[in-house]
């Protein structure tokens, strides 16, 4: 039976540093990135999904069991993980007897789509020097 993403009390979704050193201007596949999508932590070394959340009372956290998978099909675990949002923003992720805090990556600017079809609509701007040529014959 396929199961919708989790429900996420506070907002994990994105993508995070795992080093200080790390561009967030670096594509996709650049390596020192954490990222959080649909329910699935993409990590370091494997992916894992998030399932069973648990809120954590009188803290913006949410307890996960981890169903994780590394490159080899052959090596997967099972674990728990707390996420919470930092005091100073980023997310705090911790495992059994392991905490790490990794900076959130600003979302890229998209461009306006009013922007877009202005610039690609050549038939406007062609449009509008004949229509000065005709008011000054």
């Amino acid at each position: 039976m396929a199961s919708a993403p989790p429900a996420m009390a506070l907002e994990v979704e994105g993508r995070y540093r795992a080093s200080p050193e790390a561009d967030c201007e670096a594509g996709d596949g650049a390596e020192g990135f954490l990222r959080i999508e649909g329910g699935v932590f993409y990590g370091l070394s494997g992916e894992c999904k998030m399932l069973n959340p648990v809120n954590v009372r009188d803290m913006n956290a949410q307890l996960f069991d981890m169903e994780c998978k590394g490159a080899n099909p052959n090596f997967q675990w099972t674990e728990r993980a707390l996420f919470m949002e930092g005091a100073e923003g980023g997310l705090i992720l911790a495992w059994n007897g392991y905490a790490f805090r990794y900076e959130r990556c600003p979302v890229p600017e998209e461009t306006a789509p009013e922007a877009e079809t202005a610039e690609a609509d050549p038939a406007a701007e062609e449009a509008q020097p004949a229509a000065e040529t005709t008011a000054t014959d």
